[in-house]
């Protein structure tokens, strides 16, 4: 199957059903080339005797069986690699060869014409000279890559990493044949490492370093070695436990030279972990003390108070264990679910990158936007993490399966839990952990394929409403021969716009609200819920609004504005009386950019609905020394709901020229329609 074919089968099996216009935008094909596809996927599910893609209605729809054939072992032969994926597979070639490469031998193993091999080195070029790098040929020597060993490493780990995490272990194995020999005892090494210090490597760091490493005692045979001079804190890196360690995989090559084994030692440092104890290198103390300031400055930017500080700074310090060596010495690997992460977290990672300023001073450099979304992971799984409730015993018992590390864990775990209440979970276990589970279940939820005696299905790391629809659906039908596949959102939308005109850009907040329609959300949600889900511009109402023209004292505005919500039954007279005595004295954190002044209180305290009013003061009021027009009172019932509105409001504080506008309206219904068209335009930016 082709590398577009298997992309297209991937996203199917993790969707469930898509359609044909959005499956072709998502690809950049014409209805006629996706059809060709689609035929030639089938017939190779066929093959396999796997149930093939169906279309209906102008979706596309795929049973959860035909995952199997991602977990099939492929030969190198049977695939039709990418353009973008040759560079990659050329690229490793060149750096383990163990003989003059010529044209003929990138066309023999790649399996295509010389003018495409030609072409593929040409991009190749482009891709090296970002690493200030190039390609030579010699008669002599053949194709050689010249430059820093240490670009050349950078890219061949990242080379290696590419291939293995789509194409998986045996074609990943199958093109580094010239490093065999050293794969099988390296990778009892490294498991011998894992037991030495105490942790097991992610499944997505585990595989790609077994190779790589191997492939480095090819380049270290062949006399290919590092220059040392780039690696500054060697008597810190040679205190770790991974430098020391080493004794375990340097049996073989008892003459390596000080330098590799310093180089080794960084790129199991580089590597994510699981489970792992607190380090104790000499910077961690500073270190502690910069995420320490982030968490405070993040606890000041949202409002929150995190529960269990303490615990979240221990597993920030496991990550950056790994992410101090990474952004240091330049080892940065690709964060396959940044996109992800930026679409369907984007407040919380707004709110993270606001605050990251601690750790960019200990650094001492700008920290790239995909490790900053690591951190999103970690605060995201902390704050639900720390939401526990106690689960009866259920009747069938569920494992997730996750390479991606402890948060992006937690968070599939939270989503899992929610759409599948009757359900047990075990904690979520890696691949590599699941082939030695023992423990009784029926089902398996994985985000990668995998081979198990019991019904697996395939998902996406975040699910949208309709992919947990389709989810739902589909293991319910399994599990209790109840078949609601007949309602889908996608054909209720189908069967309105015969009757009624649907503006095309409507279409997926009408499919999002049937979705969520269809997991019975909508008759279940009370008041607060909504508004949690919802943008400023739908949860402001004009009685959550109050302009004041007189001159006001503070303790009258917060009285003013307390009533207001009292009046909607969003808070109870209690909350005024904290409030008062919380705030009395003007403490300067709740002022945002010196223009909008935000009192809270912590939901854990005190009992609150979720719920906002503005108070747009004419003359103003005297705010530490300063004249103000702008409060804004919210309320939030938990420590996450209020996070959409916050970020909103964040927005305005930095609007000086909106802020002018807001105190210049003196109407209510006016300042309504302005606040509401403020919050709507930052969505569509």
């Amino acid at each position: 199957m082709s590398d577009r074919n298997l992309e297209i089968l991937q996203q199917l099996i993790k969707k469930r059903s898509i359609q044909e216009e959005e499956l072709s935008e998502l690809f950049d094909l014409s209805a006629r080339q996706l059809s060709y596809s689609i035929e030639a996927i089938n017939e190779k599910l066929l093959e396999n005797q796997l149930p093939v893609i169906e279309k209906r209605q102008g979706c596309y729809y795929a049973k959860n069986a035909a995952a199997e054939y991602l977990s099939i072992q492929q030969s190198i032969r049977d695939i039709v690699f990418s353009k973008e994926d040759r560079v990659f597979l050329l690229l490793i070639m060149i750096l383990i060869r163990t003989e003059e490469l010529s044209l003929d031998h990138f066309c023999i193993e790649l399996q295509i014409s010389k003018n495409t091999a030609l072409t593929d080195i040409k991009r190749a070029k482009e891709l090296l000279a970002k690493h200030h790098l190039r390609i030579e040929f010699s008669r002599k020597k053949g194709y050689v890559i010249l430059g820093s060993e240490w670009n050349k490493r950078i890219v061949l780990f990242h080379s290696i990493t590419k291939i293995y995490k789509y194409y998986g272990e045996k074609v990943t194995e199958e093109w580094l044949e010239g490093s065999k020999k050293n794969l099988e005892q390296v990778k009892n090494d490294v498991l011998k490492i894992e037991k030495y210090i105490g942790a097991k490597y992610t499944d997505e760091d585990f595989y790609p370093l077994i190779y790589f490493i191997a492939s480095l005692f090819t380049r270290i045979e062949r006399g290919q070695l590092i220059d040392g001079s780039r690696i500054s804190e060697r008597d810190e890196i040679e205190h770790t436990k991974e430098y020391q360690s080493l004794s375990y995989i340097t049996t073989d090559f008892p003459e390596l030279p000080e330098d590799e084994k310093i180089f080794i030692a960084l790129q199991l440092l580089s590597s994510n972990v699981r489970n792992k104890g607190m380090v104790s290198e000499k910077e961690l103390p500073l270190l502690a003390n910069s995420l320490w300031e982030f968490l405070i400055e993040f606890e000041t930017n949202t409002f929150l108070v995190l529960s269990d500080k303490k615990d979240l700074l221990k597993k920030l310090l496991n990550h950056f264990k790994p992410a101090y060596y990474r952004i240091k010495y330049e080892l940065s690997t690709e964060n396959v679910l940044y996109e992800k992460i930026r679409t369907e977290y984007k407040v919380l990672h707004d709110f993270v990158c606001r605050s990251i300023g601690p750790l960019e001073e200990f650094f001492d450099t700008e920290i790239s936007d995909e490790e900053i979304a690591y951190i999103t992971l970690f605060v995201g799984g902390h704050l639900i993490g720390n939401d526990h409730n106690e689960l009866e015993e259920k009747v069938v018992k569920a494992v997730i399966l996750c390479p991606n590390g402890i948060s992006m864990s937690k968070l599939i775990e939270k989503n899992l839990k929610e759409l599948f209440p009757e359900f047990l979970f075990y904690p979520t276990n890696s691949v590599r952990e699941y082939k030695s589970f023992v423990l009784p279940h029926d089902i398996v939820f994985s985000t990668v394929p995998v081979e198990s005696e019991k019904k697996v299905y395939l998902i996406s790391e975040i699910l949208n409403k309709g992919e947990q629809l389709r989810l739902r659906q589909d293991v319910i039908k399994d599990l209790y021969q109840l078949d609601f596949s007949g309602i889908r959102s996608t054909d209720i939308l189908a069967v309105v716009k015969q009757y009624v005109p649907v503006n095309k850009k409507v279409e997926a907040t009408v499919l999002e609200a049937l979705d969520s329609l269809l997991l019975g959300e909508q008759s279940g949600l009370n008041e607060e819920d909504m508004l949690a889900k919802n943008e400023l511009s739908q949860v402001i109402k004009e009685e959550s609004i109050l302009y004041i023209e007189e001159a006001v004292s503070w303790e009258e505005i917060l009285c003013k504005a307390s009533q207001c919500l009292i009046d909607q039954a969003i808070i109870s007279s209690e909350y005024t009386e904290a409030l008062l005595k919380e705030y009395r004295d003007q403490p300067a954190y709740i002022v945002l950019r010196q223009r909008i002044v935000l009192p809270h209180l912590d939901p854990m305290l005190i009992e609150q609905k979720l719920g906002v009013c503005f108070v747009v003061l004419k003359q103003g009021v005297l705010y530490q020394k300063q004249k103000l027009h702008v409060v804004a009172l919210l309320t939030t019932p938990n420590k996450t709901s209020h996070l959409t509105i916050l970020y909103h409001i964040n927005r305005m504080a930095k609007d000086a020229e909106f802020i002018e506008k807001l105190i210049e309206l003196e109407d209510e219904g006016k300042i309504k329609e302005a606040l509401q068209d403020f919050s709507s335009n930052q969505e569509e930016q």
